[in-house]
């Protein structure tokens, strides 16, 4: 296990750009087995565990209308082709010679491109939002803290959104 993942989460952490990360007792690389017997789970610990669990519940949030999304953009997009396919028929049928049809099908591609494009979008957020959430329980295991989050969605108000979150730990030095 990365031992920088445990100073991630400390408040005696110092970083630069130089050095990486270094306890700010000993000013020295992290050194230690399993657990770091001088950590710091404070402030830092705190923020840290509610802003990953307020990002991977708030991808979860929006499943539903990714899905929404998704399913909509599909049924536009291949209605769109078919449509042209149609078209394309009647007016070959009626002995007339056209590319309408190849543009209009061609154009019931972007809403299939929309589509898929969000929906891989919306997995890859999540999927990086639980690698977060992972890697802090994983460090939190070895030190035996169980933690409980609350959270609550407030109102939206122009693109930002209200956010409140009550942590409870258990097993903090």
């Amino acid at each position: 296990m990365d031992l920088a993942r445990h100073c991630d989460l400390c408040d005696n952490q110092k970083t630069s750009l130089k050095i990486g990360t270094t306890c700010g007792l000993n000013d020295r690389k992290p050194e230690f087995n399993k657990t770091c017997p001088k950590i710091e789970l404070n402030e830092k610990f705190e923020n840290k565990l509610k802003s990953v669990n307020i990002e991977y519940e708030n991808f979860k949030r929006k499943k539903l209308l990714t899905y929404t999304y998704f399913g909509v953009f599909v049924i536009i997009g291949i209605a769109v082709i078919v449509g042209g396919y149609l078209f394309g028929k009647y007016i070959f049928d009626s002995g007339v010679i056209s590319t309408v049809p190849i543009i209009v099908m061609a154009v019931g591609l972007a809403p299939l491109g929309m589509a898929f494009g969000t929906l891989n979008k919306h997995r890859q957020e999540i999927e990086i939002a639980k690698n977060k959430k992972e890697k802090i329980d994983e460090v939190l295991n070895e030190y035996r803290i169980e933690y409980d989050v609350d959270i609550s969605f407030g109102k939206e108000i122009h693109g930002t959104q209200e956010v409140y979150a009550e942590l409870k730990t258990k097993g903090i030095r």
